[in-house]
């Protein structure tokens, strides 16, 4: 083989060689960036990137009166008073926090620790809304009236103990929208329920595909039947379904968390409320366990809401008007406005 040949074979090994190279390379970023998208947790720096994304005003004095968003947090975790509070607290943010009565300051099955009474009654002193969620967490459907009676009435009693007023109820798992006995027993003691689950609670609880035939919020229709949507079968999206559905990855979660928030939008004008998302958490922490909402994303979303001159209100500023048989934003009650 002659020396130019041998050159241009190398030449030619060399260009090869850089091309693989260039490939690897290549896939070597696909897969890190694979990685990112599915296991990371969002630091302080990181969730300031995610919220960019979606930007799409700039933070104004004046909040943006077509929209509202409800946060409410069940199974009282302590990661909500000590990971979720502060960052409320950074915001100018209030909660609703549903209180299950034998839960106070106990573990739950990871062994992680759930709020105390002294949590609890800061939480109530500081502005937030303390809600009843059972005395027990059972599923309401399988109970004997004596249970059922018990569940809702006693956990009423129980947090008037602590000096709390409820006249909201949390029904465990959100399943009895359909059932009338239970509807009626949380009817006796409380002024709304939080049951069901959906993208947004229409006002007038109707606009729902699944009941095109609803008119109201009237917890009866005129042939005596249950109807679907009531104010005791409030709905709220689960934040968890989208942490378990999506495996943790804080990216997609925040998509869907952004798209959510601001589909209320095509029904809201000029301040008229008609729709609200209600979003639901639970535990606040980095465990990226089914039940657990990543601490920097949650972080991310409250900043969001924020940047974008959102109000957020607690639920008990929602009312039930006996004249329109409709749910309404009690306009006078304080709620917490982006300053």
């Amino acid at each position: 083989m002659t020396l130019s040949s041998s050159l241009r074979l190398f030449a030619s090994i060399q260009k090869q060689l850089v091309r693989a190279l260039l490939v690897l390379t290549i896939l070597i970023v696909l897969v890190s960036n694979v990685h990112l998208d599915n296991v990371m947790v969002f630091g302080s720096e990181d969730h300031n990137k995610i919220g960019s994304v979606h930007q799409n005003s700039t933070k104004t004095s004046i909040n943006n009166l077509n929209k509202l968003i409800i946060l409410t947090f069940g199974n009282i975790s302590q990661t909500q008073y000590t990971n979720a509070k502060p960052i409320l607290d950074k915001y100018g943010f209030k909660g609703s926090f549903f209180v299950t009565c034998d839960w106070v300051g106990t573990v739950d099955d990871d062994k992680s620790p759930r709020m105390s009474w002294q949590m609890i009654q800061a939480l109530h002193s500081q502005g937030q809304d303390v809600e009843s969620k059972a005395m027990t967490h059972r599923d309401l459907n399988s109970l004997s009236y004596k249970d059922l009676e018990f569940e809702i009435s006693q956990s009423k009693k129980c947090l008037a103990d602590h000096g709390i007023t409820a006249t909201i109820f949390a029904v465990p798992y959100g399943d009895a929208w359909n059932n009338s006995t239970i509807i009626n027993e949380i009817s006796k003691y409380y002024d709304l329920a939080d049951n069901g689950f959906a993208h947004l609670m229409f006002l007038h609880c109707t606009r729902y595909e699944k009941y095109p035939n609803q008119t109201n919020c009237k917890t009866y229709n005129e042939r005596g039947g249950l109807n679907p949507v009531n104010r005791y079968s409030i709905r709220e999206q689960s934040h968890n379904s989208w942490d378990q559905k999506c495996i943790n990855n804080d990216r997609i979660i925040f998509s869907k968390f952004v798209d959510n928030v601001n589909s209320q939008t095509q029904y809201n004008r000029n301040g008229t409320i008609n729709a609200i998302p209600i979003m639901a958490y639970h535990t606040i922490d980095n465990s990226r366990k089914p039940f657990s909402t990543d601490i920097g994303l949650f972080d991310a979303e409250m900043k969001y809401l924020y940047d974008n001159a959102f109000r957020v209100i607690t639920m008990d500023k929602i009312r039930f008007d006996t004249n329109t048989n409709y749910l309404y934003v009690n306009q006078t009650a304080a709620d917490h406005p982006v300053q």
